[in-house]
Order: structure tokens, then sequence, then C-alpha cells
């Protein structure tokens, strides 16, 4: 564990805190090659990858059967199930807030203006794999979709060497009714999902996170289809005072080491007077989880104003504030990915069943991204409706403007209506 004292330049210490994420590999150059081969040769290229990568030769048709994903869930122990099913219905019911809704209105010359949602057609969902069995990003990933209205929704995730995917991401995509699963991960997922392969189907929007070399290969493909964000290691940071609890606030530190692959926690200890108790705590839980504290801190700040100045220029994907009147405090965050108010909002919450997205932007992004929500997976449409007084109305304003601009085709298309009389080419 690290100890800091804010310096005088927070710049430095946000430096030091930064430092803690290692920079990122060097995999351009073997993503842009996984990237082009599927582009060249589709399912070959992925089958190919697969085995080299991951050990697993999949058959020609590697799609997950039905029936797999059915046996899944039904071999779910009660209670994760159960647990499934209450993150489930949370994270539906908060993404249904969100999302937004067609709507129409009537403008001064009488122009009715508005717009329609619409579904993107076919959503990639990339849930992480390897060793692990996340079935969390399942749902953090899939319902948002689902709310969005997506009709088809193709879930990647890297194979398992008995076949299929890991049993709980599985079991939530039975759960959730999502039956398009491809047991392949990495950069050739990424590249099946953005430019179709005769078994994965084309996708227009890819979200969910992964590694660097799933980040790189999204990188690469983004434009030819929508990506929710390029994800790095994650982080969070805690403010507290010498009010806190000092292992509920190591607790917190220590799942978020949990996480692995550079991802850091930091504690900005308000005053200055918390700091050792935490890092005591913090030791003896580690010990007794096997977490290792490297890439955890305790920064000593002088004050409350100084400790959300260093929030503001770090925009941390998660924050906790255990303080005195957490939730009046959130009005004054403006970078952070999601906020957690008050010493029992752990972000372990918000994590699998609070109901929030967990896919949150790291590395500073916060400061001009969001979480996964429901607009990653819809096109807003504008509508416009004219009537004849409505088109007479603007005609001179609009064709003033054309004019300006030299546009005369544009200024003649607006003329013709000013009288409001449409006719056919006879003059009828």
């Amino acid at each position: 564990m690290k100890r800091l004292v804010l310096e005088s330049d927070p710049e430095r210490t946000i430096a030091e805190l930064r430092a803690f994420a290692p920079p990122p590999l060097e995999v351009r150059d073997a993503v842009t090659a996984i990237v082009d081969d599927v582009r060249r040769r589709g399912d070959a290229a992925v089958r190919e990858h697969t085995e080299r990568l991951d050990g697993v030769r999949l058959p020609d048709a590697y799609a997950v059967p039905r029936s797999r994903l059915r046996e899944a869930l039904v071999s779910l122990k009660p209670e994760v199930r159960e647990a499934l099913e209450l993150a489930a219905v949370n994270i539906r019911a908060y993404h249904e807030q969100e999302a937004p809704r067609p709507w129409r209105a009537r403008l001064g010359q009488g122009q009715v203006v508005g717009q329609e949602i619409v579904p993107l057609a076919a959503a990639g969902l990339y849930v992480p794999g390897g060793l692990a069995d996340y079935p969390s990003s399942v749902l953090m990933t899939a319902i948002p979709a689902q709310v969005a209205g997506v009709p088809n929704i193709v879930v990647c995730s890297p194979p398992r060497p008995a076949g299929g995917v890991a049993s709980g991401v599985a079991a939530a995509c039975a759960l959730l009714g999502v039956e398009q699963v491809f047991p392949i991960g990495g950069a050739q997922a990424v590249a099946a999902l953005a430019l179709g392969t005769a078994v994965v189907p084309r996708c227009d929007v890819i979200a969910g996170p992964g590694n660097a070399y799933v980040t790189e290969a999204k990188h690469q493909v983004m434009g030819s289809v929508r990506i929710d964000g390029l994800a790095g290691p994650s982080e969070v940071l805690i403010v507290a005072d010498a009010a806190g609890t000092p292992e509920w606030l190591a607790a917190d530190l220590l799942a978020q080491a949990e996480h692995g692959a550079g991802a850091m926690g930091a504690l900005l200890d308000v005053g200055g007077r918390i700091g050792d108790r935490v890092q005591e705590e913090a030791e003896r839980l580690a010990a007794e989880l096997g977490i290792s504290t490297e890439r955890i801190a305790v920064v000593a700040c002088p004050d409350l104003a100084a400790a959300l100045d260093v929030v503001e220029r770090f925009a941390p994907e998660h924050l906790e504030l255990h303080l005195p009147g957490a939730a009046q405090l959130v009005s004054r965050i403006r970078n952070a990915g999601a906020v957690f108010a008050g010493p029992y909002a752990a972000t372990a919450f918000a994590d699998y069943a609070a109901g929030t997205n967990h896919v949150l932007p790291t590395g500073g992004a916060a400061r001009f991204g969001q979480g996964l929500s429901v607009s990653e997976f819809i096109r807003r449409m504008g509508v416009v409706e004219l009537e004849s007084a409505a088109a007479a109305a603007l005609a001179a304003p609009v064709a003033a403007l054309a004019y300006e601009e030299g546009l005369a085709g544009h200024a003649r298309s607006a003329e013709l209506r000013a009288d409001g009389r449409a006719t056919n080419r006879e003059g009828r």
C-alpha cells in the first residue's frame, strides 16, 4: 500500500495514482493482423485464432446450442439464480427510467417537429471470460439493449476447454432469453461482431468490457460499427473523514484491487486522520482474503475542498463518499462514472444488483463519457411535419439564408411552397 500526501500541485499526486495502471500493452500490430484476417477469411480465421490463442478447436457451426443455455440455467444453485433474477429486475427498472421517448412539438410558424426513437437492429455484446465467469456482465449489457428494443442480441464470450461458454454466462443468457451465443473471445470476437461472418451476424453496436486486445480491436473497428467505449483498468476513489469505518473502507479498496490487471483504489483521507487505521484493516483483510494491496493508496488531504478537487481532476470510474451529508454532496460532483453516496453504498452493490450499470468510463474518460445506457442501442431520428401555412411562413427566411450561403436550389425549393399550392406537371 502506498501512502501519499496531497502535493501543492494536485496533478503530481494524480500522476502517482494513474501510475498504478500500467501503460497499454503493445498489442496494436497483433490485433490488426487478427482483424484483417477475419475480414478476409471470416469463420476460418475465427476458428484458427481461437485454437491458437485459447486452445479450443471450434466446430464449423460453433454457436452455443439453445439447449446448452437452458441446461446451464437449470443447473444453477437456487441462491445464485434468485440473485440473478433480483439483479435483472433492478437493472431493468433502472434502464427503463432512462429510456428516451418519441415526442412532437409545434413551433411558432406552425410546423411540427420531433423525434422518433429507433432501436438498432443488432447489438453485439462482449462478455469477458477466460478463466472467470461473469454472468453479471450479461445482465449489464443485454438488459439495456432489450429495454431499447433491439431485436437481435448477439453475445460473444471466450470458450471453455470442454466447449461452450462459462456456465454462469450461459445461464444468464438463458434467463434473459438471449439465444445467439458464440464461444469466441479476444480480437477475433470483436472483428466477427463488427464485420459479420457466415456464423456470427454483423452488428450495429459492440458493447461490453474486455482486456487490452478487446479494447484495441474495438478501437480499430470503430466507425464501421458503434462502440460503447474504450475501457481500461477499473478504479475507485473513496472520500472519507475521521468518522468513516476503517474496516468498511479497507474492504471497499480491496474489492476494487480484486479486479486485477491494473485495477486501483485510493482513499482520499480528509484531514489525514483515518489513514493509519484503514491501512491496518486493509493489511489484515488482504491476508485473510488473499488480495494484494500493491495498487492501493491512501492520500492525506487537508480538507474536503482539496479532496473534491482531486476527484474532479482524476475523474474516477467509481466514487464513494463516506461523509456526513453525502447525498447533498453529489450535486458538487461533475466528473465521475458513478457516485456512491453514504457509507452503506459500496461499489460492490452496483457491480451486481443495485440497479445501475457497472460498465463505466475509466482512465479519466468520466470527464466526457458515461456508463452504458439505453442510448447506446438506439438512434434518434428527427421528424418534420409542415402544412401550407407553416411552409409559407418559413419560406422567406429559409430562402434568405440559402441565398446567403450560395445555395439557390435550397432557396427555390422553399420559395415554390410559399404560395401554399401544390401542382402536378400539367399545372393542375
